[in-house]
């Protein structure tokens, strides 16, 4: 038993004069709380209780410390049940890390939605293209693109982020159209500094894969710009599919070489730890996952 488990002990010997009826409220023996009561008279270096055959009387080091303790325990099981019941409930503030394309393109429609579902919940949706501490800089959740390597985090995978490869028609009709992986080392290609080896491009049709070093003039941060980069006839750009879908629906650009599958990623939802995990956190997970169940191209609004 702690020190504030004896203290609470000691409030119940004091208020039902029992040691018998203390202990059966607390879930003790009587000879458990009387061990617990001499073990913290010996840490105060004072007799707090005069027992008789018949009651349990406070002495006047017992009054004294009872005064001081009983206003200090009653905040403190405030203090408790109000923490519980925050976590129980779906309520308080959610502070979540995305990269700031897919946050600003992806998850502003869904976080909409959960505040309208919940309005006990704020959302503090911080976008950065960094990777983030979570434990260290006071996250609760991150949403994440790509392979996870992180293996201290726990991780529910939402959906697949496919890739798509594409150019811009003027692009096209100067340079012309790849038809394999290797061809992509003559062409002017747009790099995404976003993306893991930026530089390296990875390819599979059926069982067969294969791998492109590409370079380019062009070098930018962001998928949607990336996009719009190609569209404008600045090279090839291997993008997600998120990013590129409402462009090739526009014919702003056209996807390429579609025999061959671009290496894709996932979207995954990370957190610290499952244990003690708020209720606000795991609704905000399930909600997306049911956001994102038909894809990330599937809806954009609720």
């Amino acid at each position: 038993m702690d020190r504030i488990d004896a203290l609470r002990l000691f409030s119940a010997v004091a208020e039902l004069e029992s040691f018998t009826r203390a202990a059966e409220r607390l879930g003790l023996t009587p000879g458990a709380a009387s061990k617990q009561i001499a073990a913290l008279e010996e840490r105060m270096q004072a007799r707090l209780l005069e027992r008789t055959t018949r009651s349990v009387r406070l002495t006047d080091a017992g009054r004294a410390l009872l005064d001081r303790v009983r206003p200090w325990l009653m905040e403190y099981d405030a203090i408790e049940t109000g923490l519980a019941a925050e976590q129980a409930a779906a309520a308080g503030v959610l502070r979540v890390s995305a990269p700031v394309d897919f946050g600003a393109h992806k998850l502003i429609a869904p976080v909409t939605a959960f505040m309208t579902r919940w309005p006990g919940v704020e959302v503090r949706l911080e976008m950065t293209d960094r990777m983030v501490d979570l434990v260290d800089e006071g996250y609760d959740l991150g949403v994440r693109l790509g392979h996870l390597n992180d293996s201290s985090l726990i991780a529910r995978r939402l959906a697949a982020a496919p890739m798509s490869l594409l150019a811009g028609s003027a692009y096209l009709e100067a340079a012309g159209a790849p038809a394999h992986p290797s061809d992509l080392s003559r062409h002017d290609c747009i790099i995404d500094r976003n993306r893991p080896a930026p530089m390296l491009w990875r390819f599979q049709r059926g069982n067969e894969q294969a791998e492109a070093k590409v370079s380019g003039r062009l070098t930018l941060n962001g998928a949607k710009a990336a996009v719009c980069a190609a569209a404008s006839g600045a090279g090839i750009a291997c993008t997600p599919e998120w990013a590129a879908r409402e462009a090739i629906d526009a014919g702003d650009v056209v996807e390429i070489m579609k025999d061959w599958t671009p290496e894709g990623r996932d979207l995954w939802a990370v957190f610290p730890s499952n244990r003690y995990l708020a209720q606000r956190v795991r609704l905000f997970v399930d909600h997306l996952a049911v956001w994102f169940k038909d894809g990330l191209c599937a809806r954009e609004t609720a």
